[in-house]
């Protein structure tokens, strides 16, 4: 009975049929629907990947080139200490920029891409050959500075060079750093400002209760360590701005003058002046310096009666 009755009622579907309109109706809504469908190949979606590629290719790009030219930019020294290898160093001489080299640290004033000095360690054989190998003037060991230091000037006979100072200080019994300075790159005072307040990071530095004074080049006149230069431009005529300036400070130069340079006689004799004007004449009687003294600025007049114009 009921197997009569579900045929009956598949006579009567198969007898139903779509007229042409409802067949073209139901196209019609199945185009639609499929051109309304985003392809999973669209255009659009291509292009969407090529952006993220060709961006993440020059992130990439970008990164390695600025890391290289941070590599190869002189770097200021932002921290306290300057570091070389296992070394860490500070000085009171400022807007000095530095740049690793080899095995060496090269030394640059800030905004001038080249360099006046350099930083390196060596052996003590190391250390004996420099000083033997070259053309060196003046041999000196530095008292009262804040490590034993031993002082070597270099004729150098260059362009841009006439001296190169090197300083070595012991860091053991067979490392010692060494440091460089080419004058006129660099001004004599700043030279002997890096050096006077040198600071070896865990080696507690020796202070001096009175000024220190050192010579400039291969000249006999003493000048005291704290100086700044201001106009150094001729070579009659210096400016400095003194550090530690004061009327007690200036008196005890003034009497330091005379043994300054070699304390076993004198090498100057006062021709003149009291107060802030004071003339010294060198014992030969070939050079005649006015040095005045006004509030910090402390200045050096050289005269030069023997030499033939």
């Amino acid at each position: 009975m009921t197997n009569k009755h579900f045929d009956d009622q598949w006579k009567l579907l198969q007898q139903i049929r779509s007229t042409d309109t409802q067949k073209e109706a139901v196209r019609k809504r199945i185009r639609e629907s499929i051109e309304g469908q985003p392809s999973k190949t669209h255009p659009y979606k291509l292009h969407q990947w090529k952006s993220i590629i060709a961006a993440s290719l020059l992130v990439v790009i970008f990164g390695g080139f600025l890391f290289m030219l941070m590599e190869e930019k002189p770097k200021q020294n932002s921290s306290e200490y300057f570091a070389l290898d296992h070394e860490f160093f500070s000085w009171k001489l400022e807007d000095v920029t530095s740049k690793k080299a080899g095995e060496k640290l090269e030394l640059y004033n800030k905004n001038n891409p080249i360099p006046f000095g350099t930083v390196n360690e060596v052996t003590e054989a190391e250390m004996n050959s420099i000083i033997h190998s070259k053309p060196m003037h003046v041999n000196q060991e530095l008292e009262h500075f804040p490590y034993k230091t031993f002082m070597y000037i270099e004729h150098v006979k260059m362009q841009d060079v006439a001296f190169r100072y090197y300083f070595f200080v012991p860091l053991t019994k067979e490392k010692w750093i060494q440091f460089t300075f080419d004058y006129p790159k660099i001004e004599y005072a700043d030279i002997f400002k890096a050096i006077s307040t040198l600071e070896l990071k865990g080696k507690k530095p020796y202070h001096h209760n009175e000024p220190l004074y050192v010579t400039h080049g291969y000249g006999k006149m003493i000048y005291p360590v704290d100086l700044e230069a201001i106009s150094v431009t001729s070579n009659n005529y210096e400016v400095y701005r003194w550090e530690g300036a004061s009327t007690e400070a200036f008196n005890h130069y003034l009497e330091k003058i005379p043994r300054g340079y070699d304390k076993r006689f004198d090498n100057w004799k006062k021709e003149s002046g009291k107060g802030s004007v004071n003339t010294f004449v060198s014992v030969d009687g070939n050079e005649v310096i006015t040095i005045t003294l006004i509030g910090n600025k402390l200045t050096y007049e050289y005269f030069y009666p023997n030499r033939d114009e």
